[in-house]
């Protein structure tokens, strides 16, 4: 019986009764790749849970013991990660198991110390990434979009929530510019952790470097710093997530780069909102009209399941042109979500149109689209 087979008869990891190793986590996280999993939980003192299109499966039928999560996070994060943790300090790195010298499957590692049971505790979320990111085409991205994610200069923004594949529509993005053989692309990437790898993506007129924080440069704001003296064309920045990072995101953006970058928000209106709170308070009246000055793009995307057991994207999106840029600049900031609602209907596409047109492709049910107007009302 094979592996996905026995997940199918009983649900569980098959080596659920071992002792959990170093090498078993490896086989572990194999297994759970196998099945298309797209988070894997291991906790202290809990069952083993995964992700698997959406849906939650217990794999284990008996907790995972301490001393067990701690091997696993020593060998996540080179020896140091159990007293990196007990002193206050999680860990988001990227780890890379390579079953044979032509496969190698990488997961972004959050692991962070938790109360349970009387007791402190770890828990850990691996998340696998793709080899390569899909193609845009591949992943149903709007024509609105596609017309619109390669300026001149100026910010590109995609927003949503953890999970919700910001990080692959990016991807998707920049694999598409390295591919391009007019492209002429010198892309920088700063991610903390870096993702997806381009050393397998034909660059005939682009170069990608990749640079992971705080290994190889120690914060977002000496990484942009440093990116200015390298001419790139293009800068990424993983996740605008402080005002330290917004900062510098922006200042990217008005000194003639093309800045892409990540924000946590549930929709366009409210990722305008977030990028303005970003900004620090002494700096916020400069760098909110630099952001106005500089905004050319902006995504917000969620993940919903679809009709084959999958999961589909559906995006809401708002194409920032001149004319708009202006009427920004012309607003007081608090006034931002509500002008960008409205300049969605012409200049982009809402999550209502874009749910209804999500049925209309059969892409989702009716009963999910029902639910999705819910949650974006």
């Amino acid at each position: 019986m094979n592996q996905i087979s026995r997940i199918v008869t009983d649900g569980l990891w098959p080596e659920q009764h071992e002792k959990l190793t170093d090498e078993g986590l490896d086989r572990l996280l194999l297994w759970a790749t196998e099945l298309e999993a797209s988070r894997i939980n291991l906790q202290s003192n809990h069952l083993l849970a995964l992700r698997v299109h959406g849906r939650i499966r217990k794999v284990t039928s008996r907790p995972l013991g301490a001393d067990e999560v701690e091997i696993a996070v020593n060998r996540l994060y080179s020896g140091e990660g159990v007293a990196r943790i007990k002193g206050g300090h999680p860990i988001d790195v990227a780890y890379e198991v390579q079953p044979d010298r032509h496969t190698r499957l990488r997961f972004r590692v959050n692991a962070i110390g938790v109360q349970g049971k009387g007791t402190g505790g770890i828990d850990i979320v691996l998340r696998p990434i793709p080899r390569l990111a899909p193609r845009l085409a591949e992943q149903l991205v709007e024509q609105g979009i596609t017309d619109s994610y390669r300026p001149g200069n100026g910010m590109v923004m995609i927003a949503g929530a953890t999970g919700s594949g910001k990080s692959t529509l990016i991807g998707g993005m920049i694999r598409e510019k390295l591919e391009d053989p007019n492209g002429n692309c010198d892309i920088i990437e700063g991610a903390a952790p870096v993702e997806f790898l381009y050393d397998k993506v034909a660059m005939p007129a682009g170069t990608m470097s990749q640079c992971e924080i705080p290994r190889d440069v120690e914060t977002f704001d000496e990484f942009i710093r440093a990116c200015m003296r390298k001419e790139p064309t293009d800068i990424v920045v993983g996740e605008c997530r402080d005002e330290a990072t917004m900062r510098a995101a922006v200042q990217a953006a008005i000194s003639g780069h093309v800045l892409t970058s990540t924000l946590h928000a549930n929709d366009v209106p409210l990722s305008m909102q977030r990028m303005v709170s970003l900004c620090p308070p002494y700096e916020r009246s400069s760098l909110t009209i630099a952001i106005a000055q500089s905004l050319r793009l902006l995504v917000n995307q969620r993940l919903a399941p679809s009709t084959d057991g999958r999961r589909t994207a559906i995006r809401e999106f708002l194409v920032v042109d001149a004319t708009l840029r202006n009427r920004f600049l012309d607003t007081d900031p608090s006034t931002w979500p509500s002008l960008t609602r409205e300049a969605i209907e012409t200049k982009g596409e809402s999550y209502p149109s874009a749910i209804r047109r999500a049925v209309v492709e059969r892409r989702i049910t009716e009963a999910v689209a029902g639910q999705l107007m819910k949650d974006v009302s």
